[in-house]
């Protein structure tokens, strides 16, 4: 059995490579889809392999309407032609929409055709499960539930000292923003919540890309006493002493799924702030995250204090537990089965 992985690996994220080694591991032939060439490669793929996509809006999405639906339609007729030629088509849905959308209807309407054409949809909770179903018209026969793998010995430690580099004593305690920093992850709210509740024994690390809207707001933050902002992209060589340096992750995102983010910091055992949602339940245990509700004044800025006390208590959180659901060799073979039928 052949498997066509759409993409095999990622430089940006580490979860297709860990994904692909895993399947190898499990017996897999999988072969290399990169982003664009699945029309040039589609007449190498045989009747009986499997086309497995992740991140499919690359192939259709444009800033013009007209060229938007031109690059659908062949994209969705070379979808109908590999159906044609009995070639499985799975779709892992990561997101229920991507994070920029300019034609929301279209986008609607192109996502929707494309559940019909694939054989299998997988997702990565239920929750998921049930927006797919809904907002796609999907019957329930079609997804599968696949968790998303931890990623426990990826990022090694180069022995980095990031509180000399930033100039913060031993005894402070310091929250983390780790990742791309875009207008939907709440890089704002973060900043606001943080100066109405800092001491001078707080800190707050923001470390990540920016985008050019997000780059122009962070110059014009005036108060930036205690915030180190580190507007780069992290190397991977630095993820593990970044991380293990701070008390707390604080992910205020405005849009939730799947968070790969939160689960990097369960990874390293690392007491998380995010808003409430369906994911922190099928995830996570007791005192692994603190949740609050986005439309409460104040929420994310008490939900960051009580952080620091749930931290303080001795209970130590199940996360032997929680990553064990997480392997990715038992992940491996629940995709397995469900190349092989569900």
């Amino acid at each position: 059995m052949k498997v066509w992985m759409w993409p095999k690996s990622s430089k940006l994220n580490f979860y297709n490579d860990l994904l692909t080694d895993s399947l190898c591991e499990a017996g897999m032939d999988i072969m290399d889809l990169r982003h664009g060439k699945l029309m040039l490669k589609v007449g190498q793929v045989k009747s009986g392999d499997i086309v497995h996509i992740h991140w499919m809006h690359h192939a259709y999405q444009n800033r013009n309407l007209l060229v938007f639906i031109l690059k659908s339609f062949i994209f969705i007729w070379t979808m109908l032609y590999l159906k044609l030629r009995n070639v499985q088509l799975v779709w892992t849905i990561h997101n229920l929409y991507p994070h920029h959308v300019k034609y929301p209807r279209m986008e609607r309407f192109i996502r929707t055709i494309i559940c019909r054409f694939c054989n299998k949809l997988i997702v990565a909770s239920e929750s998921i499960k049930r927006k797919v179903m809904k907002e796609f018209n999907v019957p329930e026969s079609k997804l599968f539930v696949v968790k998303h793998g931890h990623y426990l010995g990826v990022y090694k430690s180069k022995g980095i000292d990031f509180r000399l580099k930033y100039n913060i004593s031993e005894n402070a305690e310091i929250y983390l923003f780790l990742g791309a920093i875009i207008a939907y992850k709440g890089v704002e709210d973060l900043i606001e919540a943080f100066n109405t509740i800092k001491t001078k024994q707080t800190y707050l690390i923001i470390a990540g890309k920016a985008d050019s809207e997000m780059e122009s707001y962070l110059q014009q933050v005036k108060d930036t006493r205690n915030i180190i902002l580190d507007i780069r992209f992290v190397p991977n060589d630095e993820i593990a002493d970044l991380i293990n340096t701070v008390d707390v992750m604080v992910m205020p995102y405005k849009e939730i799924t799947t968070s790969g983010s939160a689960i990097l910091g369960l990874s390293f055992q690392k007491l998380i702030v995010m808003p409430d949602n369906d994911f922190i339940h099928e995830y996570f245990k007791e005192n692994m995250v603190v949740h609050y509700d986005p439309m409460s004044e104040n929420g994310l800025g008490n939900a960051m204090k009580e952080a620091l006390n749930v931290k303080g208590k001795q209970e130590a959180p199940k996360y032997d537990e929680v990553l064990k659901e997480l392997e990715w060799s038992a992940i491996a073979q629940k995709i397995k089965n469900v190349y092989r039928g569900g």
